[in-house]
């Protein structure tokens, strides 16, 4: 097989150079580990497979708090900047090891390298598993899924969105939804000053609908103008507001708006962000956004999640939004979870809704990947506007028995916002009526408090947040932890001023 030079070019030329203090260090146990679905596939049709490498950021499936502890007098930048540094440096160096043995695999194509997990996907047949032990330095090979394709071009009635600035925000000009007041986020606009300046929440969805309600508060990259070119030398062509990374294109916008009534589907994305940071204005007479002053960008990616979360890893992220929730993973969960853990060593909050699955499926199977993944992802349950159990919220616990993990029973969802009636956000402007149903939009509830945290500040890493709105929730069920709500609602005041005192003091 013949590999580009492009493709092995990618993760070298963003690599930095600087000195890392957090090291790698190698996975646990000996010899080659394949996903068990691949003895029993069919020989014949192509399918994909994740492989790691040998050197990892956390070596065992205990590695995350165990290092945790290591990295205790370190902020958050600069344990961002040390992890980057390390796992960029570990993936090239295990390129180089394996890039003569690749081309020489005829079975194998698409090979696309990523270093939030040090390894590669790829496509190939079950005649390429035994190619692919031959690689040097692969430890574990993982079915990933069926081979896809993926093209695309930019929907032709899309228009990139100029850029456009916020007006200032105005707490006392508008008119907050209620979910804001029953978060006690109005306080913290109030009484602490804190309104999520300087923060940027990546949410990863399936389609974006840009309006004025989200378009005054989207990121601008600012080293990639909108001119056709890779200026910034990344690989991706006009990544201005974020990246849709199965189509290969700048055009968030999947399914435009159509005419006549709309879609509340097509409006998920929009929906997710006018949460997260959308704002009052002309037309627009209620104030949705829990941190008015975050920018967001928008992530579509499917079967390229690595691609979505280095990209946020890059572009300094604090939060990463998943409204979404993938099933029947098995063993290849370990590689979502691995990716995710990398992820909030560099420095990026990542949030899921608890899921909509209690009416459906089996405790533990009601939350699944990537709100079943412990201490890396934030679940957010929801609850009824008078605080009451939403019928079809997930619960936990969660179990993890996996080749690589083995954590047994794990407490979630972490807290709960609120799922029912929610307030969605007409996209032509007027006041939103109730009808958006779905932790989808308990996430980012979660994520707009965690942006106003990280206003107040900015090194809090992602286990010492989660522990500061663990604490701070109000308790709105069985006393305690429950399965339903796990620690309270989020007590977005409580949250901000803990995050305040906190940085006063380091």
């Amino acid at each position: 097989m013949k590999l580009s030079a492009a493709l092995f070019a990618l993760p070298v030329l963003l690599a930095s150079s600087a000195f890392s203090q957090f090291k790698t260090e190698p996975l646990a146990g000996e010899g080659i580990w394949v996903d068990p679905r691949l003895e029993k596939i069919a020989d014949g049709p192509q399918f994909r497979v994740t492989v790691w490498f040998e050197q990892q950021l956390l070596g065992d499936g205990e590695a995350f708090l165990r290092r945790a502890k290591e990295v205790d007098s370190i902020g958050r930048t600069k344990l961002r900047e040390q992890s980057i540094a390390a796992l960029k440096s570990a993936s090239e160096e295990a390129q180089k090891a394996a890039r003569a043995e690749l081309e020489k695999l005829e079975a194998v194509s698409n090979v696309e390298f990523h270093w939030i997990v040090n390894g590669f996907s790829c496509v190939t047949k079950k005649a390429g598993i035994d190619g692919l032990k031959s690689v040097p330095g692969v430890r574990k090979i993982f079915f990933a899924g069926p081979a896809r394709r993926f093209a695309g071009q930019p929907n032709l009635q899309s228009r990139p969105p100029a850029k456009t600035e916020a007006e200032a925000f105005d707490q006392e000009a508008t008119e907050p939804l209620w979910y804001i007041e029953k978060l006690k986020v109005d306080r913290v606009w109030k009484e602490l000053g804190i309104t999520g300046k300087g923060t940027l929440n990546v949410v990863h969805d399936g389609n974006f609908i840009f309006s004025p309600w989200i378009i005054g508060t989207v990121f601008h990259n600012p080293d990639d103008p909108r001119d056709g070119e890779d200026n910034d030398g990344n690989g991706l062509v006009d990544d201005v507001n974020g990246f849709d990374f199965s189509r290969n294109t700048w055009d968030l916008t999947r399914m435009p708006l159509p005419k006549g009534r709309v879609n509340a589907g097509i409006l998920h994305g929009h929906q997710c962000v006018g949460i997260i940071c959308g704002r009052a204005g002309e037309n627009r007479p209620v104030q949705p956004g829990i941190a008015p002053d975050s920018n967001w960008a928008g992530v579509v990616a499917m079967q390229k999640i690595e691609s979505a979360v280095q990209w946020a890893v890059e572009h300094g992220a604090d939060t990463y939004s998943m409204s979404f929730s993938r099933p029947n993973l098995a063993d290849y969960r370990s590689h979502w979870r691995k990716m995710l853990e990398h992820g909030a060593f560099c420095g990026v909050h990542f949030v899921s809704g608890a899921g909509n699955f209690a009416q459906t499926q089996p405790i533990p199977l009601q939350m699944r990947v990537p709100e079943d993944i412990p201490h890396a992802v934030f679940a957010a349950a929801g609850v009824q506007r008078d605080l009451s159990r939403t019928p079809f919220s997930s619960q936990g616990p969660v179990e993890w028995k996996t080749d690589h993990y083995n954590d047994g029973e794990v407490e979630k969802p972490e807290v709960c916002a609120f799922n029912f009636q929610v307030p969605l956000l007409p996209p032509n402007g007027g006041k939103p009526k109730a009808g958006a149903n779905g932790n989808s939009f308990a996430g980012p509830m979660f994520c707009g408090t965690i942006a106003l945290m990280l206003s107040a500040n900015p090194e809090l890493k992602p286990w010492e947040t989660r522990e500061i709105i663990i604490e701070t929730a109000t308790d709105i069920a069985e006393e305690g932890f429950d399965f339903q709500t796990g620690h309270g609602l989020i007590n977005a005041f409580e949250a901000v001023k803990r995050a305040k005192e906190l940085a006063k003091k380091e």
